[in-house]
């Protein structure tokens, strides 16, 4: 197949430039990618009309169970909770995400989502998963459950459930090492595990070939998890200036902050003025810190920690607020989307460019984004994954 007369963006089409390019797929992968477009290529050629032609989106940072209510009502039923799981990821792909990294799931269902997608069971985005998060029993709630989450205090807890996640086939390992903003008691700027512990989990996953990502708001938890080899330091709200220099000094730790998940959308009036309360303060902190860090020079990854379905999603809000509130140039945000997450999640060698040998998983858009972020504010007009379109 040929997906002819496209536009093709440099930075993304491993330095190929073209308003009117050809991009040649066989097997599911990408063979040849040319400037100039094919006119007599027989009968498998679509024409993409000038739009412009983008390697498929990776989300770094989902749920595809809790967020919008997925899997919710059937935590303690297997069958339902898989079900929804993979639901929830197949809706992903019409907003352009080929690839997500789920940061936490109900009984670690996304590892067998995963697996269904991969065997071809079930459509879907490719999907990095960890199983459920590990974190100290400062999340605990009387009568309440914790599903999504394995309670670990002390360091050697944190090994023997670095362990068990590893053995479940989890692909990375995620902790908690701050409050989190969105359990409405939480204390965002509290650190709620040790450095030993932090430590522990690391060294345990690095053991197994896996890395770690943190949730992380408090700039101490960051400081800590980024001089204990956590890889990803997920959100990464209150980042201090000082925090950003050891970060600077850092081999192998990246940033992948989240503006999405502070964009309120809740109508109800009294939850909204609650939300609007206590996320507006963060975002504000949070994009001053993370414009310091971009211009810093650092790479940092795209996540949402949002839902498809979610005005985040429909609205392309992770796209709006990166440019609007940190003022990033559009082609990096682009890159942070697709290349950059790709070699942070060390899934470069498949994914995460227009380039030959790597999948087809690609995406159409109007227009130049590269000129006008804002035409990612919108669903594609195609996708395709693996050469097939969805």
């Amino acid at each position: 197949m040929i997906l002819n007369n496209c536009r093709l963006i440099p930075q993304l089409s491993g330095g190929v430039a073209s308003d009117c390019g050809s991009v040649c797929i066989e097997d599911g992968k990408i063979v040849r990618v040319s400037a100039a477009s094919v006119s007599d290529a027989g009968e498998d050629v679509f024409d993409c009309g000038g739009k412009t032609l983008l390697p498929g989106l990776i989300d770094l940072h989902t749920h595809i169970t809790l967020l919008g209510g997925a899997g919710v009502d059937c935590v303690n039923d297997p069958m339902k909770l898989l079900i929804a799981a993979v639901e929830q990821a197949q809706k992903c792909l019409p907003y352009g995400y080929t690839t997500i990294r789920d940061c936490g799931s109900f009984a670690g269902v996304a590892i067998y989502a995963r697996d269904m997608i991969q065997k071809g069971i079930a459509p879907g985005p490719r999907i990095l998963a960890n199983g459920e998060t590990l974190t100290s029993s400062i999340m605990w709630k009387p009568g309440g459950s914790e599903a999504g989450v394995r309670l670990s205090d002390g360091a050697e807890e944190y090994r023997r459930h670095v362990r068990m996640e590893a053995a479940m086939g989890a692909d990375f390992i995620k902790i908690y090492a701050s409050g989190s903003a969105y359990d409405p008691s939480g204390v965002p700027k509290h650190p709620i595990m040790t450095r030993d512990e932090i430590r522990t989990a690391v060294e345990t996953a690095h053991m197994h070939g896996l890395y770690v990502a943190s949730h992380c708001h408090a700039d101490s938890a960051i400081r800590d998890c980024i001089e204990c080899g956590v890889k990803t330091i997920e959100h990464a709200t209150y980042i201090s200036d000082e925090t950003i220099a050891l970060l600077q000094k850092t081999q192998d730790c990246y940033l992948v902050p989240t503006f999405a998940a502070m964009y309120v959308s809740q109508t109800e009036p009294a939850a909204r003025e609650f939300w609007l309360a206590r996320l507006t303060p963060m975002l504000e902190a949070c994009a001053r810190q993370i414009e310091k860090a971009y211009k810093a020079g650092e790479k940092m990854g795209f996540g949402t920690d949002s839902a498809p379905g979610s005005p985040q999603y429909e609205k392309g809000v992770e796209f709006q607020m990166r440019k609007d509130y940190c003022h990033m140039e559009n082609v990096d945000i682009l890159l942070q989307a697709t290349k950059y997450n790709a070699e942070i999640a060390g899934i470069d060698h498949m994914v995460g460019e227009i380039r030959e040998g790597l999948m087809a998983d690609l995406i159409l858009v109007e227009e130049n984004p590269a000129e006008d972020i804002s035409v990612m504010y919108h669903r594609p007009a195609c996708v395709w994954q693996a050469g097939k379109r969805i």
